[in-house]
């Protein structure tokens, strides 16, 4: 196996656990929905992470050789992106719009169902 090919799965590895991290800030807030659940800590690294690497793994696959999907590439971008602005928006706040985080779990859903069902290479 490849250096490369090994940087590709770690870097992968690592998006996996930004997605998880924000999916699982927003799982622990589900009981405040109705008034207003804070954007945690959680949610916003979580989108730092999967922004950062998802960037980084773009430019990996290419680097590789791959034939990627790029209409699965654009719209995971614009999911993640969508997210993490939404989360850094709302970070300070003590207590963000209803709509904040039930939102950013679902672009987080959509995100993954993007890369599953429409692939990525």
């Amino acid at each position: 196996m490849e250096i490369l090919e090994i940087i590709i799965r770690v870097t992968l590895v690592l998006h996996l656990l930004g997605f998880a991290t924000i999916l699982s800030g927003v799982i622990s807030q589900t009981k405040n929905f109705k008034t207003g659940a804070p954007v945690t800590a959680g949610i916003l690294h979580g989108s730092w992470l999967a922004l950062i690497t998802g960037l980084i793994l773009t430019g990996l696959v290419y680097a590789n050789g791959e034939e990627v999907n790029n209409l699965t590439l654009s719209l995971k971008g614009l999911g993640i992106t969508g997210i993490f602005f939404i989360a850094y928006t709302f970070a300070k706040k003590e207590s963000a719009p209803k709509w904040v985080v039930p939102v950013i779990g679902a672009l987080t859903i959509a995100n993954l169902c993007f890369a599953v069902i429409m692939g990525v290479a």
